[in-house]
């Protein structure tokens, strides 16, 4: 990862195991990024704490020394990069992305599940040059995710229990798109339990015949009560138990716009405005939700777009 951490890893530990397959909740495709933002971190955050607005285009800029930019990571579909820039940006043009760059020129960079194959990216900076950058996205396949046998109510909702899936989304879409100064990611990442996993990111998911739309987390099946660690350090900006479809749903804001969240969950060793350390437990796992087994779905934001946990993680400890 890009510069110093911001804080420690904890000493907590946990304990995790294997157990049966799963299902994961709330499965309905992710909205389209937004077009590309930049500012300085202090001029980007509103007094509401929302992502800033787009920048508007300008012309003939001359060209920057290409070494004043560089990433850590790997760009594939719905995975996530790790840039720095050298000196003041005045904006980011990046269709279709968000880049929010901070006080020391550092940013995330999020590629959605249908990246398309090239993408292009123009820093502009306040010394009045600019730097092109042209990504070249690997591209992915994803196995469609079929489950037969589920009770009707797993696979499509009531209208009362679907308005108020509805409304809770609306709610953790909002904590999500709020941006955050502290740069918890650069850490980096660890798993948040190990087990057998279910379920990948990005995955169609067909549930008795019927299109249940993309699977966005990973599943990891895990018997009820397994401690959920923090993947990296953050604050704690949603935690609330019996979402419909999710069940008890947590939501850590690891600075900058990008966010996990742990659907599925048992009780909460956490609560709302909390900040934790790598390693720290946050949860129990459980079998809430829309499940046909104990498991945990993690999924990670950068603001709107969703993006694949297990592209962020070294190989699953044991993992076959």
């Amino acid at each position: 990862m890009l510069g110093l951490v911001a804080c420690g890893p904890s000493t907590a530990g946990g304990a995790s195991a294997s157990a049966s397959a799963s299902t994961s909740a709330n499965d309905a495709p992710a909205p389209a990024a937004s077009v590309t933002t930049n500012a300085s971190a202090e001029a980007a955050t509103s007094a509401s704490g929302a992502a800033p607005p787009a920048a508007s285009a300008s012309s003939g800029p001359q060209k920057a020394d290409p070494s004043r930019f560089a990433f850590d990571g790997k760009v594939i579909q719905g995975g996530t990069v790790f840039a720095k820039v050298d000196g003041k940006v005045g904006r980011i043009d990046f269709p279709g992305h968000r880049a929010v760059v901070s006080d020391e020129g550092e940013f995330p960079i999020a590629f959605s599940r249908n990246e398309p194959k090239s993408v292009k990216m123009v820093i502009h900076f306040k010394d009045g040059t600019a730097l092109e950058h042209a990504f070249e996205v690997e591209q992915r396949t994803y196995e469609t995710d079929k489950i037969d046998g589920l009770p009707p109510n797993m696979v499509k909702l009531d209208p009362k229990t679907q308005k108020q899936h509805d409304e809770v989304e609306k709610r953790i879409d909002a904590v999500r798109k709020k941006y955050s100064k502290k740069n918890f990611y650069k850490d980096g990442f660890i798993w948040p339990t190990t087990g057998k996993v279910t379920s990948r990111y990005g995955q169609p998911r067909i549930l008795n015949g019927t299109d249940a739309g993309i699977h966005w987390g990973i599943d990891i099946a895990v018997p009820v009560g397994t401690p959920i660690k923090a993947p990296a350090c953050g604050t704690v900006i949603f935690a609330e138990a019996n979402v419909p479809l999710a069940g008890s749903t947590l939501v850590i804001d690891h600075g900058h716009g990008l966010t996990s969240t742990f659907i599925h969950l048992g009780r909460f060793s956490k609560k709302v405005g909390d900040e934790v350390k790598q390693g720290d437990v946050v949860a129990a796992s459980g079998n809430t939700g829309r499940t046909n087994g104990a498991h945990l779905d993690w999924r990670m934001n950068y603001f709107e777009v969703r993006v694949d946990p297990e592209q962020l993680v070294p190989p699953m400890p044991g993992a076959k």
